[in-house]
């Protein structure tokens, strides 16, 4: 395979741990290939000596199947011999291998079930079980009216003289707040007008609620002070069930907001502190979020009692394992003498722990520019440490080999505003420059705006920020034409097309979003942009990257790749 020099150097390393630090289009993937081929055949290193460990299942196999064909291409060789190919796993199937040979010593009655689905499952039974309690408990339908103007607002609660309290002291309801001031609290009522059965809770109210309508319609009055409260009573069910603490003007509480988002999230919540675990075994309890540590006690809890681990814990307890038998590191590091991993910027502190204990001889490669798996519990900086550590030794493939010009430019300029960073000299190999399309549009614009770049019999790929905007375009698109692939921007990552029309703040989510870290959602539109090789189309509405994307600061650096593109253009119409 043909290799720059910068690619050489990386992969001609032998002994001592190495990063090595990559641009996107640069070949990280080569580079890992190259090496394990340079070691085998040029240094005569046993295969089965080599681990190398990649980020999912798709990148094993496509790593697999280039060293393979580098094998065979210089001696053919017997599959059916393991100790004539390296190993190369992800590393949760890695930390299995450990877990399932020395299941004793991990502490396993038995080989330990593999769990995959199963915390989806009890997160849908948890939440039937609030759902059921709330439909048998008993609940009041109240009435608080104003004896001045016969106005009144109609709720539910399972507590009254609780919720009684919380509108005369600050009532969550705007309009009955401010009636409540400007009219005095004495001169409101609050009424429990009858008890009924969780289940026909919602029911009730919204007979109440067209009762004291349609009297006072009779009366010549205004319509009845009210707001749907139809998510009040499971509300107060989730507090009891996750045993939090119930506070006043619990429904307009940000951070009680919050708790039910999280319990949407739960999963992630309870996986990605388990991504941080960097000493013994995971424990619950540590959770500081309080429905994620009473679900998660409950899903150990459970777990343990099947003689099962997740995902996750393929790791922890390999490396909890590593860390307790020094006899058991040295058998794994005897046999793994050399270690690589690509796509380092993406590992948790927990995936570190595990590598960190497997060989001296650490040949990691990455970009912390695409690190955007933070949610999952990514940690650039785990990257960027290393990268400073004075005994590693520091290769760098910056040379894009993917796209124009134009777009490693207008990348660069959007990416080195990010700080901090591991410094790059991003350049492309393609002097070619074509400008780049940037359009306004708005949800009534973009969709003939974006009919009018799939035109074109270039091979195109739709990119978004979420999977409801990918559903939002597919469907959109189904109308029309098939012509197109649609994906995520994080499912994109390591692919490339000719051409990519990148979607963004026009289908309802924002991006970035206000709650997102604002330089994982500048890596994000990062990668977004260089999956292109030639053609690049940004279509949307505002969105702070664009203009930190569309002007290039021409510092010397800049026009010195000018002249160096303009001397390869050149060369290359020779």
């Amino acid at each position: 395979m043909q290799l720059d020099t910068n690619q050489k150097k990386a992969v001609n390393h032998t002994i001592g741990p190495a990063i090595v630090i990559a641009g996107p289009g640069s070949g990280k993937t080569t580079v890992v290939t190259a090496r394990i081929l340079n070691l085998i055949q040029r240094h005569n290193i046993p295969p089965s000596h080599i681990l190398a460990i990649a980020f999912n299942r798709k990148a094993v196999e496509e790593m697999e199947t280039r060293i393979l064909r580098g094998l065979v291409s210089s001696k053919p060789i017997d599959q059916t011999e393991p100790d004539k190919k390296p190993e190369i796993r992800t590393l949760h199937a890695f930390g299995k291998d450990i877990i399932v040979e020395n299941y004793k010593r991990a502490g396993f009655r038995e080989r330990p079930e593999i769990w995959t689905g199963q915390i989806d499952q009890i997160i849908s039974e948890e939440r039937g079980h609030i759902e059921q309690k709330a439909s048998i408990t008993s609940v009041a339908i109240y009435k608080i009216e104003s004896q001045k103007t016969g106005r009144c607002y109609i709720g539910q609660t399972t507590n009254p003289e609780r919720r009684r309290k919380e509108h005369f002291s600050h009532s969550s309801n705007d309009r009955l707040r401010q009636a409540i001031r400007s009219e005095g609290e004495t001169t409101f009522t609050f009424e429990v007008l009858e008890w009924v059965p969780g289940r026909e809770a919602n029911r009730r109210e919204a007979h109440w609620i067209a009762f004291y309508r349609e009297r006072a319609s009779v009366f010549n009055r205004a319509d009845p002070l009210r707001v749907t409260y139809s998510n009040q009573l499971i509300l107060e069910m989730f507090c009891q069930h996750f045993d939090i603490p119930y506070t006043e003007h619990l429904d307009r509480d940000p951070d009680f907001e919050n708790l039910r988002e999280r319990f949407n999230d739960i999963k992630e919540t309870v996986m990605r502190a388990k991504r941080q675990v960097t000493t013994g075994l995971f424990d619950p309890t540590n959770l500081e979020d309080r429905v994620a540590q009473v679900f998660a006690v409950k899903y150990e809890t459970l777990k343990t009692e099947a003689n099962a681990v997740d995902f996750e814990d393929m790791i922890i307890h390999a490396a909890n394992l590593l860390e307790n038998h020094p006899d058991l590191r040295r058998t794994y590091r005897d046999k793994y003498p050399y270690v690589l991993v690509d796509e380092f910027q993406d590992i948790s502190p927990a995936d570190f722990r595990l590598i960190s204990l497997l060989s001296e001889n650490l040949f990691a490669v990455g970009d912390d520019d695409q690190a955007i798996y933070s949610f999952r519990g990514g940690d650039s900086r785990i990257m960027q440490d290393f990268t400073n550590q004075r005994d590693v030794k520091k290769y760098e493939i910056t040379r894009n080999y993917r796209s124009t010009s134009t777009i490693v430019e207008h990348a660069r300029a959007l990416i080195e505003r990010n700080t901090p960073r591991i410094r790059k000299n991003l350049r492309a190999y393609n002097p070619i420059q074509k400008n780049i399309k940037i359009v306004e549009t708005t949800s009534e614009t973009v969709v003939a705006t974006l009919l009018g770049e799939l035109e074109s019999s270039q091979e195109t790929a739709v990119l978004a920020r979420t999977n409801y905007e990918t559903e939002r375009i597919q469907e959109i698109l189904a109308k029309y034409t098939t012509s197109a692939e649609v994906t995520t921007i994080h499912k994109a990552k390591g692919r490339e097309w000719e051409k990519v029309i990148l979607v963004h703040n026009t289908l309802e989510r924002r991006f970035p979003r206000r709650d997102s870290e604002i330089l994982e959602a500048r890596r994000v539109f990062y990668v977004a942009t260089t999956r292109a090789k030639s053609a690049l189309v940004v279509l949307g509405g505002r969105c702070p990257f664009v203009p930190e994307f569309e002007k290039i600061p021409k510092t010397v650096g800049y026009y010195f790749r000018q002249i160096g593109y303009w001397w390869r253009r050149k060369r290359w119409k020779k």
